[in-house]
């Protein structure tokens, strides 16, 4: 963290004994080292104690997921019983209702599996041949050629008819 090396130790060790003197430099050196010990020990400590409650963190999230794995575990028993009990149920009911006769035998083929459709009756037409169909006006089905058609249509048709197209034009080389 701090990059003190012996020289510096050395100056500030210089300064301390001038400072303080010799007489005193002793105890002042004790004290200092009770700080630093009572320090250290403390720091250790937190330490210590961070490191247990991230153990403990971790243990809470190891049983959790134990936990959680063993509810998974117990809801998959539950729905693999439910599966088979519903299995069981609805064969049994397949069997009865096959036993009434109320369900064919997919084994074999249904005779005439497609719905019939009534076919009219070839007596029954009339003498005046098919029913004629309505006339209509000739000119009421033909559309106008340009019914519904927008502005746009109508220039598009323009510049066919005079030979010039946008989309034709090639786009002018650009000098570099």
């Amino acid at each position: 963290m701090f990059d003190i090396g012996f020289p510096e130790l050395l100056l500030v060790a210089i300064v301390l004994l001038l400072v303080v003197g010799p007489d005193r430099l002793p105890e002042v050196l004790r004290t200092v080292g009770r700080w630093m010990g009572s320090a250290r020990r403390s720091f250790d400590s937190l330490r210590a104690e961070i490191e247990r409650e991230v153990g403990a963190d971790e243990i809470r999230r190891d049983l959790e997921n134990a936990r959680i794995v063993e509810e998974a575990k117990r809801l998959q028993n539950t729905i693999a019983t439910s599966r088979d009990e519903v299995e069981e149920m609805l064969g049994k009911r397949y069997a009865e209702l096959k036993a009434a006769g109320s369900i064919d035998d997919p084994s074999k083929p249904a005779a005439d599996a497609a719905p019939k459709v009534p076919q009219p009756d070839p007596s029954a037409v009339d003498e005046a041949g098919p029913a004629a169909a309505p006339v209509q006006d000739p000119s009421a089905t033909t559309a106008h050629p340009h019914a519904g058609a927008t502005k746009a249509d109508d220039h598009r048709d323009a510049e066919d008819a005079a030979g010039t197209d946008d989309r034709s034009r090639s786009k002018p080389e650009q000098k570099r």
